[in-house]
C-alpha cells in the first residue's frame, strides 16, 4: 500500500510539472509530394485519420499535444478547362496539366496562409541527410544551432504580404512568423508544445519556394516508369488522358520536376511499390523521431 501511495504522488507531482510548463503553440507543416499514382494522397489522408484521431492528446513525446489537424491538397487548385493560363501540347491537342501554370497556386498559397494565421511559429525539424542503400532511408543529423535562442527569423516573411488576404485585424502588426528550433536550451526543454499539423499534399508541392521551404518535413513518392504507367491507365481523368499524353507530358515533366530538387538533403524519397501500411508507419516513425 505504501508503494502505491508513493507512486500516486509520484504521477501526481509529475502532471503538476508539466502543468507548471509554459505553452507554445507551433505548426508543423508536412509537405508530400510524388509521381502520379505514387500513393501521394493515400498516404496524406491516412496521415490526416490517425492525427485526428490523437487531437487533444498527448503525442510522441509527453510535452507534446497534438491540437489542429488540416490537409491541404494541390489537385483542388487545377485552373478550369478554360483558363487561358493553360498551355496545349499541339501535337496531342490537349492541355498540359503536369506543370505549375496549370494549377492556381495563388488560391493554394492564400487559403494556407488562412490556416496558419496573422502570426504563427513553425516547428523546425533536423536536418536531414539521405542515406545510401535501397530503402533511401533519410538519416538525422546534429543542426548547427544557437542554442541560447531557441527562436530563428524565416524568410518566408517576404512571402507574407503577398499572400496576406487582408483580413488583418485593423492597427494589428502585419505577418508574422518565426521558426522555434528543436535545442538543448532549457527554455526548450521545459516547454509544453501545443502541436497543429498542415498536411500539404501534391505532385509539384516540392516545386514551387512557398510550399517547399514552408514544410518542416518533407516526404517525396516514387515508381518506376513501367509500374507507373500501369498505374495510371487504370485511372479515370477528367479530361481523360488522350494517347500519347503518359509518355509526351507526364513522365518527361515528373523527370524535370523532380530533378529540381532529388538531391536535397531534406527530404525522403520513399518507394512507392511497397505497402501502403509499411509507408505509413516509417513515415510516422520518421515523425517521431524528427520532434
Amino acid at each position: 500500500m505504501k508503494r502505491k501511495i508513493v507512486r500516486h504522488l509520484m504521477k501526481i507531482g509529475h502532471n503538476v510539472h508539466l502543468a507548471t510548463r509554459c505553452t507554445m503553440e507551433t505548426w508543423l507543416v508536412i509537405g508530400i509530394s510524388g509521381v502520379t499514382n505514387g500513393g501521394k494522397t493515400t498516404l496524406a489522408k491516412s496521415l490526416q485519420t490517425y492525427f485526428q484521431a490523437h487531437q487533444n492528446k498527448i503525442i510522441f513525446k509527453e510535452n507534446i499535444t497534438l491540437n489542429k489537424v488540416a490537409l491541404v491538397g494541390q489537385d483542388d487548385y487545377f485552373l478550369p478547362v478554360d483558363s487561358p493560363k493553360h498551355q496545349v501540347v499541339e501535337k496531342l491537342g490537349h492541355i498540359n496539366w503536369e506543370i505549375l501554370s496549370s494549377i492556381d497556386m495563388d488560391r493554394m498559397c492564400h487559403d494556407i496562409m488562412k490556416i496558419l494565421g496573422h502570426k504563427f511559429i513553425l516547428y523546425n525539424c533536423q536536418q536531414l541527410s539521405k542515406s545510401e542503400g535501397d530503402n533511401n532511408i533519410a538519416e538525422p543529423v546534429e543542426p548547427v544551432t544557437d542554442e541560447d535562442n531557441i527562436f530563428a527569423d524565416h524568410f518566408l516573411s517576404n512571402y507574407l504580404n503577398k499572400y496576406d488576404d487582408g483580413s488583418a485585424v485593423s492597427g494589428s502588426n502585419q505577418r508574422t512568423t518565426n521558426l522555434i528550433k528543436k535545442s538543448r536550451n532549457e527554455s526548450f526543454q521545459s516547454m509544453n508544445i501545443k502541436l497543429n499539423v498542415l498536411l500539404l499534399e501534391g505532385f509539384l508541392v516540392f516545386n514551387h519556394p512557398f510550399t517547399l521551404d514552408l514544410c518542416s518535413l518533407k516526404f517525396h513518392l516514387h515508381l518506376p516508369y513501367e509500374r507507373c504507367y500501369d498505374r495510371r491507365i487504370q485511372r479515370t481523368y477528367d479530361p481523360p488522358d488522350v494517347v500519347g499524353y503518359f509518355e509526351m507530358c507526364v513522365w518527361p515533366a515528373y523527370e524535370k520536376h523532380f530533378k529540381e530538387f532529388k538531391d536535397r538533403t531534406d527530404i525522403f524519397m520513399l518507394n512507392g511499390e511497397i505497402p501502403k501500411e509499411n509507408i505509413l508507419n516509417y513515415v510516422l516513425n520518421c515523425i517521431k523521431d524528427m520532434l
